[in-house]
């Protein structure tokens, strides 16, 4: 089976949507830092990162998006958020551009419900990590 990174900074979140994702038989190891992600993708190699656009103070999670998108462009990255509360209208229209303003495979509203979490995970990982 797959090993699922979650980058969040709110427990309860992590514990919910890694219960989502250990329901298919998944591991899950959780972040609550973009620099903590960073090393962990590079010492354990993940096969997809479910991620939070709000960390690290700011938009930090979306920095880290940008940077996983270019190092590892074949990690499925998974932005799990409501920045869009935060983001000027501006923001929002520029999400829907070409050009990789947030370079993930899917973009979900929180709180996402756990099927829904689970689908998406289940989808996006290679076929021979699903087995």
């Amino acid at each position: 089976m797959a090993h699922i990174l979650i980058v969040d900074d709110d427990p309860a979140a992590v514990a919910s949507n890694a219960a989502a994702i250990e329901t298919l038989g998944h591991s899950v190891s959780s972040s609550g830092t973009s620099s903590d992600a960073v090393e962990f993708i590079r010492r354990e190699s993940p096969d997809l990162v479910v991620l939070e656009a709000i960390l690290d103070g700011g938009f930090g999670g979306i920095a880290l998006a940008r940077t996983l998108a270019a190092d590892y462009p074949e990690l499925p990255l998974v932005m799990l958020t409501r920045a869009d509360e935060h983001l000027s209208s501006e923001d929002r229209a520029r999400q829907d551009t070409d050009g990789g303003w947030v370079p993930v495979r899917r973009y979900l509203e929180k709180p996402v419900i756990a099927d829904v979490l689970a689908y998406e995970v289940e989808h996006l990982l290679p076929v021979d990590e699903k087995a």
